[in-house]
């Protein structure tokens, strides 16, 4: 199976190659640690039959996963739409808010999204950063996320 596809090879790969923290995984994971080196070893027996568990557990090791993985400016122009929308922020405040032209905030948004310097990337993306951890309460009640 590909690497990429395989759940229990991508925890492997986030414990050996990027070294993520055991224990955070553990209270990410809701596991203990002794299941999470099991897990990485394709130990999946442990783990409750019911698919919505199953598939929480796995997406979540997937989106660590890709967050190490993903090409960085394609994630970053995510979180940019996230913030446009589904909290309804306009291009213009969130330019304003990192200190950058509009234009800046347009280019990052076109495909693809590699239009600008890493020093408004940089801006942009504490911004971003910012902005969405102090919004994410408002993600899951807004219906249009």
């Amino acid at each position: 199976m590909d690497k990429r596809n395989n759940v229990t090879e991508q925890l492997k790969e986030l414990l050996d190659t990027y070294e993520f923290s055991i224990h955070t995984l553990s209270k990410y994971l809701e596991l203990p640690v002794e299941q999470i080196r099991e897990l990485s070893e394709g130990d999946v027996g442990f783990l409750p039959e019911e698919p919505i568990y199953r598939l929480n557990i796995f997406n979540k090791i997937s989106f660590l996963y890709l967050s190490a993985t993903e090409d960085k400016d394609l994630k970053l122009s995510a979180f940019l739409k996230v913030l446009l929308f589904c909290h309804g922020l306009s291009e213009r405040a969130i330019a304003k808010m990192a200190g950058v032209e509009v234009k800046d905030i347009e280019r990052m948004l076109s495909d693809p999204p590699r239009k600008v310097s890493e020093d408004i990337k940089y801006k942009v993306a504490v911004t971003v950063m910012a902005l969405r951890f102090f919004l994410k309460d408002c993600e899951q009640e807004n219906i249009n996320c």
